[in-house]
């Protein structure tokens, strides 16, 4: 059997000034210069970090959670933990505000105060929320089990 030869059309050189012409028709066609910042929406992003830390023997814990928001922008942070505690719950929120909205990736450090029974060292249930105020605002939570340390 016969195995047929195919000859190539183009050499390297020639799809070479192909891809540059492409390319400068497409910079033509496209507008220079987007305004990307004053069309996009707003951004939000939280994330509770794990371990949190015991404070005065339980009466509070610190619980790192880490927030992306649009820089110029201002956002709240709130976070209710809750933990079983032999047979009873201990649960508490915290909350504050964003410093500066840098864009970036910030983490804060929150102060949950317990209610009705102090923490101990164990596993807990974490949510928190970020609220960025702004046209249009916007909003993200997060959701998850973390560790209470000493």
């Amino acid at each position: 059997m016969r195995i047929p030869k195919f000859k190539a059309r183009f050499n390297a050189k020639v799809l070479a000034v192909i891809a540059i012409v492409a390319g400068a028709l497409l910079a033509i066609v496209l507008p220079g210069e987007a305004q990307v910042s004053a069309d996009s929406p707003s951004v939000a992003a939280i994330r509770i970090e794990s371990p949190a830390t015991l404070q005065a023997r339980g009466a509070a814990i610190i619980a790192p959670v880490s927030v992306v928001c649009q820089p110029g922008a201002q956002a709240f942070v709130s976070i209710s933990v809750t933990e079983r505690v032999g047979g009873d719950i201990a649960s508490g929120g915290g909350s504050a505000q964003v410093p500066s909205c840098t864009g970036g990736l910030q983490t804060l450090e929150l102060s949950v105060l317990a209610q009705s029974s102090p923490f101990r060292k164990g596993t807990a249930f974490a949510a928190a929320t970020v609220f960025v105020s702004g046209f249009p605002s916007n909003q993200a939570d997060d959701q998850r089990d973390i560790e209470i340390v000493r």
